[in-house]
């Protein structure tokens, strides 16, 4: 009886250790996350008292035990190492963001033809690091208002993106549509020769370079911009401030913002004087690098917006419909790679520099 019970046990234990293994399936594909941290842990703790239980039904003998334990050693040592590679991903991400600097910030504004002043800031320095970090820089994100604070495990799903008003989902307090700075999603002006592959010369991210100091350049402009393809014709995503609805009868592909799609009415530009941003880097294991601390201390000290509300809100309103219009532009004309419902363009001839 008791060999049929140790019998029914084994292969208990089997199906056991084979669920633990299908349960991360997911994991293997997609990656494993911060948040997986205390699930592998219980898992590990599961898995070892199973060890555990079916050494006391082996009757305590460690001969009879060891090939239960060698089928449980498995799923086992892959949740241990799954958690200790979040653990010190986690670990390096703090280390990283507590250690860098920034040095040799400069600031150069964005002058186009037509403008009454500048549409932008190109912005280069260096971020000093400790040797062999590993991982990507994402474009920051600067807006004139609060230090708010965001939580580390929420600042990737704080970037806008395609938006152009800061994202606000993951705080206590929303703060409304506050204008931004930050680099244009998609666009063709500005090419980026950190990378290697043609389909990457137009990201604005980094990669950490191999020694303790990368060089950096970000184009920022305000938001509002989805597409940049040249000075002459750019694309505001179809939820900015100011973008011509649909009347009766007329398309998103004509050039206006459908009735129904959430469209930002009441722009915040300023909340105080103060810049703040939001950046980070990302990488192996889930990795996230809250550099915003520090560069906020920099723009704040060095940025000839600081403390400037009304340097700021020109350079977000000349942007908008009403001073693109003021400055020579027009909708585009409608066709493939013009007005879609995301996003409405304007162009501007040559004749308009006249």
């Amino acid at each position: 009886m008791k060999l049929v019970l140790r019998g029914l046990a084994y292969f208990g234990l089997v199906a056991l250790a084979v669920l633990a293994i299908l349960v991360q399936l997911p994991a293997l594909k997609e990656g494993s996350s911060q948040e997986d941290i205390p699930a592998l842990s219980g898992g590990v703790g599961l898995l070892l008292l199973l060890g555990f239980f079916w050494w006391l039904l082996s009757g305590r003998s460690l001969r009879r035990s060891l090939l239960g334990w060698l089928i449980l050693a498995l799923p086992t040592a892959y949740y241990l190492s799954q958690a200790g590679r979040l653990v010190l991903a986690d670990w390096e991400g703090r280390r990283l963001a507590e250690t860098v600097r920034i040095e040799g910030y400069e600031e150069t504004p964005i002058l186009w033809p037509g403008f009454d002043g500048p549409v932008g800031l190109t912005v280069r320095f260096d971020l000093v690091h400790p040797d062999g970090a590993s991982g990507l820089i994402l474009p920051p994100e600067i807006r004139m208002g609060p230090n708010l604070a965001v939580p580390r495990d929420r600042l990737n799903f704080t970037q806008t993106s395609g938006s152009g008003y800061f994202k606000d989902t993951y705080l206590d307090e929303p703060v409304g549509d506050l204008a931004l700075l930050k680099s244009v999603l998609f666009q063709r002006l500005y090419a980026n020769d950190s990378f290697e592959r043609d389909y990457e010369q137009w990201v604005s991210a980094f990669r950490f370079a191999p020694g303790p100091r990368t060089r950096l350049v970000f184009h920022l402009h305000p938001g509002a911009i989805d597409y940049l393809e040249s000075p002459d014709r750019l694309c505001l995503s179809a939820q900015s401030f100011g973008v011509p609805v649909c009347a009766e009868g007329e398309d998103p592909e004509q050039g206006c913002a459908r009735p129904n799609r959430r469209r930002v009415t009441d722009p915040i530009y300023a909340v105080g004087g103060d810049l703040t941003a939001l950046w980070m880097a990302a990488g192996p294991a889930d990795m996230v690098v809250d550099l915003g601390p520090v560069l906020t201390a920099t723009v704040r000290a060095r940025s000839r917006l600081q403390g400037d509300p009304e340097a700021w809100t020109a350079m977000q309103r000349r942007l908008e419909p009403a001073g693109l219009e003021a400055a020579g532009y027009r909708l585009c004309p409608a066709g493939e790679g013009s007005h879609s419902a995301f996003r409405t363009c304007f162009c501007r001839s040559a004749g308009t520099l006249e």
